[in-house]
């Protein structure tokens, strides 16, 4: 058979022919199938309604940091006076930013702001008073400080024992019972370790931290911001 370029024409119509339906026979069925797929995923059979009781499902809602508990504390605290200083404690709530809320002060001291009645008090006991005195609260003065925080339940079993101390000391002598003497019955009552009484009050508020908080501080024997050899502590945050 001749090899004519007529011949060769139709070879190559026929092959094109061939490889068009075989083509086309492939596609169809991928079609089919691919049309039939998107149907189902399109479909929206019909669904019966939920019954009026039936669960919701739950709706993002904006929330907000909850803040901290108001915490309950008292402090040990000595501050600076033109004798030796005084000791007393301050109790009552924390806010979110521990800031004191409403403070209240314990202690006891000679029922006088003259300094006769103190002085005498140095000899015999003299009537006394409870609570603050001049100068308690101003952190200027403060020259020791030892914190506690306890819980609400703690908190108000150490306020009673406060009130009862107050009710049942009512004179005041700075050998028999002093500021101090106050302070390290509440201590006490507590469960803390407490220091001699007899010593300067920002000595046993320094000591008694020491003692009590956990760490190696060490046992000071002088008041260094009484004698004006230290700067006051700054507040506890």
């Amino acid at each position: 058979m001749q090899d004519s370029p007529k011949n060769r024409r139709r070879l190559v119509f026929a092959a094109a022919f061939c490889v068009l339906a075989v083509s086309v026979g492939w596609q169809a069925p991928a079609a089919a199938a691919q049309g039939a797929t998107m149907a189902a995923v399109n479909a929206k059979p019909d669904r019966p309604a939920p019954p009026a009781n039936a669960a919701r499902p739950a709706t993002a809602r904006h929330t907000t940091t909850e803040k901290p508990a108001i915490r309950y504390f008292i402090e040990f605290r000595s501050r600076n006076a033109l004798s030796y200083g005084h000791a007393f404690v301050v109790y009552g709530r924390l806010d979110p930013h521990g800031k004191m809320i409403d403070p209240q002060v314990g202690g006891i001291h000679p029922a006088s702001t003259n300094t006769l009645p103190y002085m005498i008090g140095h000899f015999v006991p003299v009537p006394a008073e409870h609570g603050a005195s001049d100068g308690d609260l101003e952190d200027e003065y403060v020259s020791a400080r030892y914190r506690v925080i306890l819980s609400e339940v703690e908190y108000n079993r150490v306020v009673a024992y406060i009130k009862e101390l107050e009710a049942s000391t009512p004179v005041w002598h700075a050998v028999l019972y002093s500021c101090i003497s106050f302070v390290a019955d509440v201590a006490k009552f507590m469960g803390m370790r407490t220091p001699p009484t007899g010593m300067y009050p920002e000595v046993f508020i320094n000591n008694l931290r020491a003692m009590n908080n956990g760490s190696d501080e060490e046992i000071t024997l002088i008041p260094r911001v009484q004698w004006g050899l230290a700067p006051a502590p700054p507040p506890p945050e």
